[in-house]
């Protein structure tokens, strides 16, 4: 059982342990790491752990390596099989426990896969899950063996959110499930809250034969954008592989990036909650934080991550947390961790208490032209030492714009602004670049394109984005 030597590092990144099924994650190694974490929680006085999957080929499997690992460590295991990522930290929080496993690849291809770690309600993630490795490489069972025991936790889930929500007669929306996990859960949800719906991809399937489960990639939402705009809907929901991430499209069938709908709820919030604290991510729009203010709210700023925008949370005591792919925590009146199934009923409870339409929660936001988050190629081993360049580029000629630089770069200008930033969890820098029109989008990308010239990147995607 000890695979001593054959962790590889790689697979331990900032967020969560992920890598490529076969190649980089296999039996042996989810065993090995489920002992090693079973024995890490142990010295904390965990006992009993909850273990969930999602849909992919590989997730039964490797849930069941995990539980062998962790009750070889001692700890008692609840199994709850194929859930959604909310539902599992739903059920560490309804259940008691002291933390949870998810193995689930998210939205990543469907060679991938991964295990997103929780000791309570909080992620395992940084510097910790560094520390884990080490640990996972010299781990070995305890005589004691703990038990594992199998429960259905959904019925009691739905019914959490059927007594959380209710709604009038006669909403309507359109939702793309990409095949993931959310298509066995908001169904059901939404019919025993009278929600009238029509679905793409329902059907749970790991091989995702139509697309993608990422409602971040426009072209992913397209089938979703034509059937808003073709029926007659109050909105439509896109939802990631794993359901901790919800995309939304208007009325009209335009998709509404994820920083507006979290501002939307800060600003329903902040009515309750007068002076609550709202975090938002450094790829939101510039726009954010003067609307935050303007709501009667305090802003805070943060590094992107879902890991860390919960601890900034339970830091700062703050009602709402949220970034620009679609993790949204709702702290007040809610369970403070990403669900994609509250963040889409907390839409149209905001919209049924406005009797409005989902544009109307945007309609003073000012329309700007912006790219969508592009992903610039960068090899592992040289994508921090080109941000490290580009703070100092900037910080000594920062084009007129005002520079932040507590994630990659980021640089506002008084007509639009940019951010480059390291990925975390792929061998890319992220950008995103934002101006009141085209022509202020043309100017600053020049300034993204000038200062990247010469460094180890490919810009093809950059320009791709730039052009269109």
């Amino acid at each position: 059982m000890n695979q001593q030597g054959d962790l590889p590092i790689g697979i331990f990144r900032t967020y969560d342990i992920r890598g490529i099924v076969e190649e980089d994650l296999t039996v042996d190694r989810i065993r090995q790491i489920g002992l090693g974490l079973g024995l890490h929680l142990a010295e904390g006085n965990a006992r009993q752990i909850v273990v969930g999957h999602d849909v992919r080929e590989s997730s039964p499997r490797f849930a069941d390596a995990v539980t062998e690992g962790l009750c070889s460590a001692g700890l008692d295991v609840i199994e709850i099989h194929d859930v959604p990522t909310p539902v599992l930290y739903w059920a560490v929080k309804h259940l008691n426990c002291d933390g949870g496993v998810m193995i689930t690849g998210s939205h990543n291809p469907i060679n991938y896969n991964g295990l997103k770690i929780t000791r309570g309600l909080y992620p395992i993630w940084g510097d910790e899950l560094q520390l884990l490795h080490g640990k996972c490489l010299t781990a070995s069972p305890v005589e004691n063996q703990g038990s594992r025991s199998s429960r259905n936790i959904l019925d009691d889930y739905l019914t959490s959110r059927v007594d959380r929500f209710s709604f009038p007669e006669g909403f309507k929306v359109a939702i793309d499930c990409g095949n993931g996990t959310a298509g066995p859960v908001i169904l059901p949800l939404f019919e025993k809250l009278g929600i009238e719906v029509d679905a793409l991809y329902a059907e749970p399937d790991g091989t995702f034969p139509n697309h993608l489960p990422d409602p971040e990639v426009p072209k992913y939402m397209k089938a979703l954008c034509d059937l808003v705009a073709e029926g007659d809907y109050a909105c439509g929901f896109g939802f990631d592989g794993d359901s901790d991430r919800v995309g939304l499209i208007d009325e009209n069938g335009q998709k509404i990036s994820a920083d507006l709908l979290l501002l939307a709820f800060a600003r329903h919030l902040l009515k309750e909650v007068p002076g609550g604290k709202i975090i938002f991510d450094v790829k939101c729009s510039d726009d954010i934080e003067p609307a935050i203010v303007e709501a009667g709210g305090e802003p805070i700023l943060s590094k992107t991550g879902h890991s860390i925008i919960k601890e900034k949370m339970r830091e700062t005591g703050a009602i709402l947390a949220g970034e620009l792919s679609g993790h949204i925590c709702v702290n007040h009146k809610g369970d403070g961790f990403d669900d994609a199934f509250f963040a889409a009923l907390l839409t149209l409870e905001i919209m049924a208490q406005n009797d409005c339409k989902c544009s109307d929660l945007f309609a003073d936001i000012p329309v700007k032209v912006s790219t969508p988050e592009v992903k610039i190629p960068v090899s592992e081993e040289h994508k921090f030492g080109v941000v490290d360049y580009l703070i100092d580029h900037f910080r000594s000629d920062a084009q007129g714009g005002k520079l932040v630089d507590l994630d990659g770069v980021r640089l506002s200008f008084p007509d639009g602004w940019m951010l480059i930033r390291a990925s975390n969890t792929t061998a890319n820098l992220t950008a995103r670049i934002e101006g009141q029109d085209r022509a202020a989008l043309v100017r600053i990308g020049a300034i993204v394109e000038s200062a990247l010239t010469g460094q180890p990147v490919d810009l093809s995607a950059l320009h791709e984005a730039l052009a269109e």
